[in-house]
């Protein structure tokens, strides 16, 4: 049996409020919506009240935005679900900053996904941290740069200045141009799913390899690509077909 959610709606549109508060009521199970706001005034007075699981958060509001909500808040003792109609590559910083977010007009399967992983994760209180690399990647968007975590704090890196990303355990080395590789506290998985789309391809369940570094590919029983810093990629034999048909139509774009 699912566990019973509750969540507050905060929008300062009453037709985006209505119409995200009947997609919950029809298809999110277990949950209850304690109430609505449409500002970050009322909002914090209603949170502070209800003490909901998890907030539905517009960023983009009058007087006062999403992100100084957040900032009333220490520790923020509830999840978010950023609703929002940020352009494509601003929504980029919502997945490498890992927050949940709805990208207006809301989709039917999104929003049952996103609620549910609040369901999954209502018990980790990782949300200040989340929110730091959120506002640095939303601050960094005109400079094409993302923030992210290492063990010491945040770094600033540009995409297309990485060369490769290599598994290190639940961590993933991050190399480069012109600098040490960097260690950061995500697993390979998480680049990949949030790189693909930026023309990087995961030639080996330990390397993802950005596509502009490629610099040669050596056939053989145990093929590898070469990159631009000199180093050898080991390229898995069930990756090899799509590698050198990546490559092949690469050069086309």
């Amino acid at each position: 049996m699912k566990e019973d959610l509750t969540c507050i709606i905060v929008d300062d549109e009453a037709k985006a409020r209505k119409v995200l508060r009947s997609m919950c009521v029809e298809y999110c199970s277990n949950l209850t919506i304690l109430a609505e706001a449409d500002s970050v005034d009322s909002a914090k007075e209603l949170i502070d009240q209800h003490n909901p699981d998890f907030v539905f958060l517009d960023i983009r509001m009058p007087v006062k935005n999403g992100f100084q909500l957040m900032e009333s808040y220490d520790p923020i003792p509830f999840k978010v679900i950023f609703t929002t109609a940020y352009d494509e590559y601003a929504v980029q910083a919502f997945k490498f900053a890992a927050v949940e977010y709805l990208l207006k007009p809301i989709d039917i399967d999104e929003l049952v996904g996103a609620v549910e992983k609040i369901r999954k994760s209502r018990r980790k209180s990782n949300e200040d941290e989340k929110m730091v690399a959120l506002k640095m990647n939303i601050n960094e968007n005109a400079g094409n740069r993302i923030a992210l975590s290492t063990a010491e704090g945040y770094i600033f890196v540009s995409p297309s200045k990485i060369i490769r990303c290599e598994a290190y355990g639940n961590y993933t080395r991050v190399f480069q141009e012109g600098t040490k590789p960097i260690l950061i506290t995500k697993t390979l998985k998480y680049f990949d799913e949030l790189l693909t789309d930026m023309d990087f391809f995961r030639a080996h369940k330990s390397h993802l390899i950005n596509l502009h570094h490629t610099r040669q590919f050596l056939k053989g029983k145990a093929a590898k690509i070469i990159m631009s810093d000199g180093s050898e990629v080991e390229v898995s034999v069930r990756r090899r077909d799509a590698l050198v048909k990546t490559l092949s139509s690469f050069g086309d774009k």
